[in-house]
């Protein structure tokens, strides 16, 4: 092996480093240094120059936007609304009980009239005196609850007969009942009164008697449609709300005021949307900011914890998950600086990575959140969170089972032909113009190119520090020219064929249950390099050689055997295997029992008793479904190989009795396999090992050489063997 470079070493220095610290600290380290650092990338889109510029002030520099924003502008729309308001009529209500009450008064008054006359009239005669119209006039006047009418008025009606002035009164009842059919409001009652006297000028009072009695029911008249301030209030406010609010959006680098301009109000409006003015506001936008990132935080943290088991406990992946977020939202906050524009930012390259590095959901997760900063620093324009959002999303679908490096070039192209069609879409929405299509498809296509650039980039970064087992990573570490695959072929022939066939079942009952194919074909490629340094204590790479342990105790023979899993996990970490390959190779045997040699222990012990515990593997138990699937077909690959005169019914029967025996044994309690995956994977082996049934010519002169190669199998030891490490 050759000694790391300046390079490895550093690599291998930060690696080291992520892993000495304790990983509750370090996630909660990360947790909060996300928080800050996203906090200042986006607070800084709202931390531009501040201007103290008032309405009616010249302006002596250009201010131009320093982001992308749509807002409303409050005051003019206020000022609309209330114009709208204004508009609006009064509304007036009819009060039926003015008609009763308006002929009530006139009934009640000049029946005082009739009865005041009738008095004085009475008073007079008795004192043998003539009748003195002032002195009822005064009385008259005197009454409580009087209106004001003229002297001259009362005097006419006064020096009538009663009788007569029960005649005016009735005249005058009739004709306000008239005016009073229809509507009367305060504007009209001028109006009103002119079309009593006409109405009065049809009847048979004398000119006198139409004159008194105009003025008298002319003031008893009162509106009976009356002004409903409630009502009216009610229709204006509905009015106003009906106006729609004034939205204006500015682009980023849009010149707002230019020097020798006179500041508007709308110039005050835009400015202050920015945080452009010295009006207080900025602190609760930082404020604001704070909070919203703060529960972006928490619910990818609450996520994490619920749903992402292999992030949760690896340093690296909750590094990369936090890494991403920021270098996302950083590209979010540069691409509002003019002349940029937030449909540039590779939103696919984070679904991309994201799926490659971390999985689908959390990927999916990253996209919104990433969008969502995408969205602040972009004045929350809705086309660009429609663009972040499905070319993320279906970046994140299309790398879901990429295979080949071609794999990941096809989904960049065709993520990068919805980012443009969808940024050409949504532009027309807010601006229908050849320009706008123009700018958007360029935008889109740069987008594109960029995303996969930044993938193939980032990837390769991501990959070389954190030594991840990326598609294209284990698609590498499967070339069979590798070097350690190579020295597998030469020194082990029989562990490398058994390999290979292990790789391709693998693959298929990894494929049936949902898990990773490409980890679990690659895995056991690499599972059984610990036997290169010790081939022939292995049966199937004992080839013209004597069985070494035929000379060894069995307690010896179990140490042989069982060192080649810590073998295998040494030179894999020389290898700069990804961990989880290193746990495929840890846990391929589980705790189980070598059980051949235990046996031969118990024959060859005086007593028989042999303790079975010092007989099994040190290894763990398969904490995942790649490394329970690397389990089962070793033991059923190897098993099935053993079988003398194999037909489909006894590799059935071989298959069953592993895969219970293991469930018996509680190798597979740790590795989340439902007993559905299970049955899927069984049926998987016995499809892919029906082979192992099948028969073939003897070639004459072979026999023998066939006949000699199946006793020594069946009397060899080792893993290779049906009873023993298998």
């Amino acid at each position: 092996m050759k000694p790391p470079t300046r390079l490895g070493r550093t690599i291998l220095f930060v690696r080291g480093s992520f892993n000495s610290i304790n990983i509750r600290v370090f996630a909660i380290g990360m947790i909060v240094a996300t928080w800050l650092v996203l906090w200042a990338l986006l607070g800084s889109a709202y931390m531009p120059a501040r201007y103290d510029l008032q309405t009616g002030d010249v302006a002596t520099d250009f201010i131009r936007a320093p982001r992308t924003l749509t807002f409303e502008n409050r005051d003019e729309t206020e000022r609309r609304r209330e114009q709208v308001a204004e508009q609006v009529p009064g509304v007036y209500s009819y009060d039926a009980a003015v008609l009763q009450r308006v002929s009530r008064n006139i009934n009640g008054y000049f029946e005082n009239v009739a009865r005041i006359v009738a008095e004085e009239k009475a008073a007079s005669q008795a004192a043998s005196q003539l009748y003195d119209p002032a002195r009822s006039v005064r009385r008259i006047m005197d009454l409580p609850g009087t209106p004001v009418i003229s002297e001259g008025s009362l005097t006419v009606i006064a020096g009538l007969e009663p009788v007569r002035i029960t005649d005016v009164g009735r005249v005058a009842h009739e004709s306000t009942g008239r005016i009073l059919d229809s509507t009367v409001t305060e504007a009209t009652l001028a109006t009103d009164r002119d079309k009593l006297k006409a109405i009065l000028q049809t009847t048979q009072l004398t000119p006198a008697e139409m004159a008194a009695v105009a003025e008298m029911a002319g003031t008893f008249l009162e509106p009976n449609n009356v002004y409903n301030g409630d009502k009216t209030q009610l229709a204006r406010d509905q009015a106003a709300v009906s106006v729609q609010p004034v939205v204006v959006t500015v682009r980023s680098g849009e010149t707002i005021v230019s020097p020798g301009q006179v500041i508007t109000a709308d110039n005050v409006a835009t400015l202050e949307a920015l945080g452009l003015t010295e009006d207080g506001r900025r602190l609760g936008t930082f404020a604001g900011l704070g909070l919203l990132l703060a529960v972006q935080v928490a619910f990818m943290t609450f996520y994490i914890n619920r749903f992402e088991k292999r992030v949760r406990e690896s340093r690296a992946m909750i590094f990369i998950v936090a890494s991403l977020l920021v270098l996302f939202t950083l590209i979010d906050r540069i691409s509002a600086i003019s002349p940029l524009t937030p449909l540039i930012v590779p939103m696919t390259a984070l679904g991309m990575l994201g799926t490659l590095m971390l999985g689908t959901r959390m990927a999916a997760i990253l996209v919104v959140l990433a969008s969502a900063n995408l969205a602040v620093v972009g004045g929350s324009d809705p086309q660009y969170i429609i663009v972040g959002l499905l070319g993320g999303i279906c970046a994140v679908f299309l790398v879901t089972s990429v295979s080949q490096r071609r794999d990941l070039l096809k989904a960049g192209l065709i993520s990068g032909a919805v980012v443009t069609a969808t940024a050409m879409g949504a532009g027309q929405i807010s601006e229908t113009s050849f320009t706008r299509l123009a700018s958007s498809a360029t935008w889109g296509m740069g987008n594109a190119a960029l995303a996969i650039v930044a993938t193939i980039g980032l990837l390769t970064v991501y990959e070389m520090v954190f030594n991840l087992p990326t598609p294209l990573k284990l698609l590498e570490l499967a070339d069979p020219t590798r070097p350690v695959l190579k020295e597998l072929m030469m020194k082990t022939p029989g562990t490398y064929n058994h390999s290979i066939i292990m790789g391709n079942i693998a693959e298929t009952a990894a494929e049936a249950i949902g898990a990773n194919p490409l980890l679990a074909r690659v895995g056991a490629y690499y599972h059984d390099i610990g036997k290169l340094s010790r081939p022939d204590y292995f049966i199937e790479n004992q080839f013209h050689v004597k069985n070494p342990h035929d000379r060894l105790t069995p307690g010896l023979s179990r140490l042989a055997i069982t060192a080649h899993v810590k073998d295998g996990v040494r030179l894999a970490q020389e290898e700069g295997l990804p961990p989880e390959i290193l746990d495929i190779i840890r846990e391929h045997h589980g705790t189980t029992v070598l059980s051949y040699f235990y046996h031969k222990a118990k024959v060859t012990a005086r007593d028989g008793k042999v303790d079975e515990e010092t007989y099994r593997y040190a290894g763990q138990k398969p904490g995942s479904r790649e490394s329970a699937i690397i389990m089962l077909a070793d033991s059923v690959e190897a098993a099935v190989r053993s079988i003398p005169n194999p037909t489909p019914r006894k590799i059935k029967t071989v298959i069953k009795d592993i895969f219970d025996h293991r469930l018996r044994d509680g190798q597979l309690s740790e590795s989340r396999m439902t007993f559905g995956d299970l049955e899927k994977v069984r049926k998987v082996f016995e499809k892919c090992l029906q082979g192992f049934g099948a028969t073939r010519i003897a070639y004459p002169g072979s026999l023998q050489a066939v006949e000699q190669s199946s006793k020594k199998q069946k009397q060899g030891t080792g893993e290779g063997s049906a009873g023993s490490a298998k």
